[in-house]
């Protein structure tokens, strides 16, 4: 992901600082995991993916019983693909 970031941004500290962004913004849904939106870009979703994004970049994550876990992070200028 870094290197994905770095290559958009041309400058490693700003490549750093997007990542701990991005990583900071996961802390919320361990308490409140289903405050997104529903990840439309997931095919046959069954309502336990989401998505949200923060500073052009998507975050896809995946509601589990015991666990969160992000599916994906992508530049939101791409173009958009269902998984």
């Amino acid at each position: 992901m870094r290197e994905t970031i770095l290559e958009i941004s041309k400058s490693l500290t700003s490549a750093n600082r997007m990542v701990r962004e991005i990583f900071d913004s996961t802390d919320i849904l361990v308490d409140q995991p289903e405050m997104y939106a529903l990840d439309t870009n997931k095919f046959n979703n069954d309502g336990s993916y989401r998505c949200y994004e923060i500073r052009r970049y998507q975050v896809s994550y995946r509601v589990l019983e015991d666990s969160i876990r992000i599916i994906r992070i992508r530049w939101s200028s791409q173009e958009p693909r269902e998984h």
